[in-house]
């Protein structure tokens, strides 16, 4: 069976090789400065605590007491390289561990990883240092008593511990971000007038106190380089100044006899510096944070006050007769034709008030200065008006007006162009008048037809009933022989049918005028029956089957002579349009609490696009007139007309091809 081998996530063998490589340096640094040892076996400065706390900071949070281990191992060995005892060797390994992973829970508090990019974060890095020194001394001076050393305070410790964090954790944790754009001879001398001015003040021999000299070209280095830059700075400086001080050099080496004293002092120095310095560097840092975005936001805001479709505004009202235009896109200098002018300079130029243009105040003022009034005479200091400005154009004016001080004020204004609108407003009103126009043409004229059909259906009545009559009395009366009883016949048949057509007419004038219907009820049933036995010669003579299935009696409330005209109109177009051996079916139903009467023929049918047309008033289909069945084209309006003042609904359905359906459905009897 072969052997099963699990490898590491590349991510985790990175962390590890990065922890394990910054603890070999600690490992170096820490067996190298341990030379640099007074009597009580303390050295005057300790690098390797902020490698140290490097390496656990290079792992996952989760990971960090692990790490912390780690550098126990790691320092104890350090020291033991140093010749010093395992048992001070072990007591200053844990002092070490304990406080880099303190460090390195304080940085990391809150976040991801442990960056110095702001002024809190300076503050942040000066209280871990300080109270992880601190804990150092403490576990620190607690081992050197436990081994034979004597007590001469934490003060060695303390100090060494706490500048290695300032000067050395900056040069991981600070910002890349580069100052502004300076001269180029600026960033070669001021690099070159900090060395000189370090070597001078620490070189061998010097001893006047000159120690703040530095300072001034570490301040003029923020304004040039990046916080990552200073941190090498001043870790150079650090070392520098350490190292000359420790070989008896500068001006601190006279500060007491002991051999910690003078380095002491320096430590002291490089966290004052180290504090100062980063203080200066991220505070420039925010400040360009800050600035960038602010000038993005005003990039985005200018851009859209020029690019805008509406025009913007923007003045500074000095007094009532002192208004001074700050801003003012295109779009606004277009509208107000000119009174006030287009203003987009450069945001990053300085613009004195009296430099910007002043706003003209005509007398009379112009409806934009005129209403620059009312808005200061508004309670809110807000004013709308609308106005034409002197090329016919239609515009909207918004102010808002926000006091300054004593007689001060920003007033925006926002110019609306809205010609397009009140154009299209006053089409739609003379679109509107004429379509009441039209209306009301088509209903007068409506109405001139409806009376024109009822004058001469009444006119024709009269002369229809008189033919009726002495038809009558002629075959009651003389003796005729049957071709005279032919002609006869013909006369009474087409008199009947113009009576028929007359009594259309007059129906339909009656239904346009009558908004109410008779009240009344009709057996549904009853009605069928009585049509189609009226209708039954017709339909036997045209060869077509009239067929009514058995139902009970269906009570509609509707008037009986309207029902009968309607089964009538419907039965007889129905028999007229189906060929021979065909069939007509009337039938009657219950649904959804309406009376419903069918009348199915299976005939040539209507085309689809003409449903809705064979209603209309002497609408004749393209069926009929192929086929010639005779017809006024007015007895399915007539229909319409009379389910309609009935309260009920009519409609037609048909394949334009086999068979056509008249659907009527009427309200049922309440009881």
């Amino acid at each position: 069976m072969l052997p099963v081998t699990t490898r590491l996530p590349r991510s985790v063998q990175a962390t590890v090789i990065l922890h394990l490589a910054l603890m070999s340096l600690a490992l170096v640094l820490g067996s190298g400065t341990a030379a640099f040892t007074g009597s009580n076996l303390i050295s005057v400065w300790w690098p390797a605590i902020a490698v140290c706390t490097l390496a656990v900071m290079a792992v996952p949070r989760r990971w960090f007491l692990v790490a912390g281990g780690s550098v126990l191992v790691w320092m104890t060995v350090a020291n033991m390289l140093a010749d010093r005892p395992f048992g001070l060797s072990f007591g200053y390994g844990l002092a070490n561990a304990v406080e880099a992973v303190l460090v390195s829970f304080l940085l990391t508090y809150g976040r991801r990883r442990a960056r110095l990019e702001r002024r809190r974060d300076v503050l942040t890095l000066l209280g871990a240092a300080g109270l992880g020194a601190a804990i150092a001394t403490v576990i620190a001076s607690v081992t050197l008593l436990a081994n034979g050393g004597s007590y001469v305070g934490g003060t060695p410790v303390l100090t060494s511990h706490a500048s290695a964090l300032l000067t050395i954790l900056p040069l991981a944790l600070t910002s890349t971000r580069s100052a502004e754009r300076s001269p180029r001879w600026q960033l070669v001398a001021q690099p070159i007038a900090l060395t000189t001015t370090v070597l001078f003040v620490f070189w061998p021999g010097h001893t006047l106190p000159l120690a703040f000299l530095p300072m001034p070209f570490l301040v003029w280095g923020t304004l040039l380089y990046s916080s990552r830059a200073m941190a090498v700075q001043l870790a150079a400086v650090a070392i520098t100044v350490t190292s000359l001080t420790a070989a008896g050099h500068g001006p601190f080496a006279a500060v007491t006899a002991d051999a910690l004293g003078p380095v002491q002092a320096v430590q002291i120095f490089l966290i004052t510096y180290a504090a100062s310095i980063f203080a200066f560097a991220t505070g420039r840092d925010e400040r360009q944070v800050i600035a960038a975005r602010l000038a993005e936001r005003e990039q985005v805001l200018r851009g859209g006050l020029i690019d805008a479709q509406i025009g913007l505004v923007i003045m500074h009202e000095v007094s009532p007769t002192e208004i001074r235009v700050v801003e003012a896109n295109v779009r606004a200098a277009e509208l107000l034709a000119g009174e006030v002018p287009a203003i987009s300079d450069d945001p990053s130029a300085e613009v004195l008030d009296e430099d910007l243009p002043l706003l003209e105040i005509p007398d009379p003022p112009t409806p934009f200065v005129a209403a620059l009034v009312a808005a200061r005479l508004s309670p809110l200091g807000e004013w709308y008006d609308e106005f034409e400005t002197p090329d016919q154009r239609q515009v909207e004016l918004f102010l808002t007006r926000v006091p300054r001080g004593p007689g001060e004020a920003f007033v925006t204004a926002q110019v609306v162009d809205v010609t397009q609108r009140h154009l299209a407003d006053a089409a739609m009103q003379r679109a509107l008048s004429d379509e009441r126009a039209a209306a009301a043409r088509l209903r007068e004229v409506n109405r001139q037809k409806d009376d024109f059909l009822s004058s001469v259906s009444h006119e024709l009545r009269t002369p229809i009933t008189s033919i009726l009559g002495y038809v009558e009395l002629i075959e009651d009366e003389t003796e005729l022989d049957d071709e005279q009883r032919a002609y006869l016949a013909v006369v009474e048949r087409n008199a009947r049918r113009l009576g028929v057509l007359v009594e259309d007419l007059l129906d339909l004038g009656a239904g346009a005028a009558r908004n109410e219907r008779d009240s009344g009820t009709t057996d549904l049933r009853d009605a069928v029956q009585q049509t189609c036995q009226e209708l039954l010669p017709v339909a036997t003579a045209r060869g077509v089957r009239l067929e009514v299935p058995a139902v009970p009696p269906l009570l509609a409330s509707a008037a009986r002579a309207d029902v009968g005209r309607i089964l009538t109109n419907l039965m007889t177009n129905a028999i007229k349009f189906t060929p021979a051996d065909g069939s007509v079916t009337i039938t009657t139903a219950l649904q959804d609490d309406h009376a419903v009467l069918t009348v199915t023929d299976t005939g040539s049918g209507i085309a689809p696009d003409e449903l809705e047309q064979v209603f209309g008033r002497f609408y004749r289909s393209a069926a009929a007139e192929e086929s010639s069945v005779p017809g006024t084209g007015l007895g399915l309006a007539l229909v319409r007309s009379l389910v309609e003042r009935n309260g009920g609904a009519i409609a037609l359905d048909s394949d334009g091809a086999s068979y056509t359906t008249a659907t009527v459905r009427l309200p049922l009897v309440r009881h």
